[in-house]
């Protein structure tokens, strides 16, 4: 980054707010606020026309997620704008949703006026750091992925021993048809039926065929092994 000012442009929709930021970044001498804005739509338009360093994005301003659709246009259309969401939202969802549409940081609306500072001078030199609490919710949900990849692994492995008829019995019992149901559509004995069931729960190792289906259809198994 050369030796300017940080030109910053703050979108916020809640006047209080807006103003109390333009006092704390127009304070600090290598920091200058080029314009504020109060919906996405104005941030784009306004980013777009005076190209500043970083933006500060409220998330939820005209619509729930006009932040988000802002950032995404503008990652787009001016890539070298940094754009840093300031929001009091922390869910996972939310988080992630901005990090996808190109913001480089997410700072919440109680955090202290350093931690904001810090944020903005980061940003501009393109070295956002990722908070503790941001952090987290990537940690928790990089392991709910690796969880639930294990464990789609470990079902196929079991999925691609099942014969076919296994298979299809099991798609049947996903349909909701009964034991009985499904021994006169397959023209075979009940008992027949009751043996296969048998044999795909040991496999399985499962009690159940209740649990069998429930955790195949969780895993989208029954997608993946469409029937012809």
């Amino acid at each position: 980054m050369s030796e300017h000012s940080i030109r910053i442009l703050i979108a916020e929709d809640v006047l209080p707010i807006r103003e109390y930021l333009n006092m704390v970044l127009s304070h600090e001498p290598n920091m200058e606020v080029v314009e504020t804005v109060a919906s996405g739509v104005e941030a784009v338009e306004k980013t777009l026309a005076t190209k500043p360093d970083v933006v500060l994005m409220d998330l939820e301003m005209e619509t729930p997620r006009a932040g988000v659709e802002a950032i995404y246009v503008l990652s787009e259309k001016a890539p070298e704008v940094r754009s840093i969401v300031l929001t009091h939202f922390e869910d996972s969802e939310t988080v992630f949703a901005a990090f996808e549409a190109g913001a480089v940081d997410y700072v919440l609306k109680n955090a202290s006026a350093a931690e904001i500072l810090e944020a903005v001078q980061a940003a501009a030199k393109d070295q956002s750091p990722i908070r503790s609490r941001i952090a987290k919710l990537i940690r928790t949900e990089f392991q709910a992925m690796r969880s639930e990849r294990a464990s789609l692994t470990a079902t196929l492995n079991i999925v691609y021993k099942l014969t076919p008829t296994e298979l299809s019995i099991l798609r049947l019992l996903a349909d909701g048809k009964t034991q009985s149901e499904i021994a006169g559509i397959r023209h075979v004995e009940l008992s027949t039926i009751r043996t296969h069931i048998g044999n795909i729960l040991k496999k399985f190792d499962e009690s159940s065929s209740r649990i069998v289906v429930k955790k195949l259809r969780a895993l989208g198994i029954f997608d993946i092994f469409a029937p012809e």
